[in-house]
């Protein structure tokens, strides 16, 4: 009797922890859509490391450009933090066009931010110019795929 009621008891403890939901984390504020991401912290945040580091040759011969203080490389720092932080919001709440592509995309972004956070870091301007193209690659690919409102570049899911 005492063998049934102790794997009753077992039993029963069991199915109640295999049922129990997994605690909530903190409310999010998820107000801002893809668009308002891309608009207002992707892009600028993209741009920032793309004109970091550059050469241009006019009428008045080499113009070369790269961070070159303290706050100049905290702000190449910043831009790639963003990027990375950014591709973890594009995977949250309502945002992910998919389980799929849309998280290897996001991913995709926050590693290639990483290799200019790297860079940043260690303040190697040639590190921050060919950071640039994987960053610029990891877009691309995206939006090759998720490009909204534009039917000229690649193929919109909704």
């Amino acid at each position: 009797m005492r063998t049934t009621c102790g794997l009753l008891l077992a039993g029963a403890l069991l199915i109640t922890g295999c049922a129990a939901e997994e605690p909530a984390g903190p409310p999010l504020d998820m107000r801002h859509t893809t668009r308002d991401l891309m608009a207002g912290m992707i892009d600028a945040s993209a741009d920032a490391l793309w004109d970091a580091v550059g050469t241009i040759w006019d009428e008045n011969g080499e113009n070369h450009w790269e961070p070159e203080t303290e706050e100049e490389w905290l702000a190449v720092t910043g831009a790639a933090m963003t990027l990375i932080e950014s591709g973890n919001l594009l995977m949250l709440g309502n945002r992910p066009r998919d389980d799929d592509q849309w998280m290897v995309f996001s991913q995709e972004m926050i590693d290639a931010a990483a290799v200019a956070l790297e860079a940043a870091r260690a303040q190697d301007p040639e590190a921050i110019f060919d950071s640039g193209e994987v960053v610029y690659n990891a877009c691309n690919n995206c939006h090759n795929i998720y490009w909204v409102g534009d039917e000229q570049r690649g193929r919109t899911i909704p």
